[in-house]
């Protein structure tokens, strides 16, 4: 029998649904012997025996790291998770394989709102360079706005060009492999972003050859195997990618159909 370790941060102890019933059950159905620890515990109790694979459900280097260097398959790597989780890396990554993205600038202490007004237009987006699920995310269109944005991102953000054309609703792609598996369409009544955790809702959306083409490319460009790839509707009427998510929830997913993503997961 397979042996597996889902690694998780403690806080996805108090989160509804039971996301680690999720995991452990689908494992079973795959005769998978699974075993759920937490980032913080490692080091301190005792490992587990070394297991077949790990599978990372957040961002952690002295975990991934410790496995990989063992020869043991870690989902997703470090340097896959590390490249998804830094929206700079992600952007460089898509540009290298050509991959169409909004325009974005690496903001730093000099960077002025008006030099980014002159490269991006107003308004603009700043984000958060290592943030998620939609927080620290600021649509801006002033100077203060700007400096306000900038400050609760920690000063550690990228600026995005708006897509307007989008505002308010996003396509979410889930890809394990090479394949696309499920998409929904999120959106939003009273912000510009769609995120679950903002408020956001979902519907189902039809999985085109075009989308999933477009994600699969997105994660594979980011060097993962399970990942959550976030497109914006371009002005033209295609895709462009928004984000790249290593660390994907589906509990969208999970409210629109009855697709047990993790079944697919396990049997992949």
């Amino acid at each position: 029998m397979k042996k597996c370790i889902i690694f998780f941060p403690k806080i996805s102890s108090s989160g509804l649904p039971d996301a680690f019933s999720w995991w452990m059950q689908a494992a079973a159905t795959y005769g998978i012997d699974a075993k759920i620890c937490f980032f913080e515990d490692f080091g301190f109790a005792k490992l587990p025996d070394k297991p077949d694979f790990v599978v990372m459900r957040g961002y952690d280097s002295r975990i991934s790291l410790f496995y990989e260097n063992q020869g043991v398959k870690v989902i997703n790597t470090w340097e896959a998770m590390d490249c998804s989780h830094n929206k700079w890396k992600t952007y460089t990554a898509l540009l290298d394989k050509s991959i169409p993205t909004p325009l974005t600038v690496l903001i730093n202490n000099k960077t002025t709102f008006d030099s980014l007004a002159k490269e991006l237009g107003t308004p603009f987006v700043v984000k958060q360079t290592n943030g998620s699920q939609g927080y620290n995310v600021y649509l801006v269109n002033t100077t203060q706005e700007y400096l306000e944005a900038y400050g609760q991102c920690q000063y550690n953000a990228i600026a995005q060009k708006y897509i307007s054309t989008s505002h308010g609703h996003d396509v979410r792609v889930w890809v394990i492999g090479n394949h696309a598996v499920a998409c929904v369409l999120r959106y939003s009544k009273s912000s510009f972003i769609s995120n679950y955790s903002q408020g956001g809702q979902a519907k189902s959306y039809p999985l085109t050859a075009d989308i999933a083409k477009l994600a699969v490319d997105a994660s594979n460009a980011c060097g993962l195997f399970f990942s959550g790839v976030d497109l914006l509707f371009a002005p033209d009427g295609n895709f462009t990618v928004c984000e790249v998510n290593g660390n994907a929830g589906f509990r969208t997913l999970s409210e629109v159909s009855d697709f047990n993503i993790l079944n697919t997961f396990f049997s992949s």
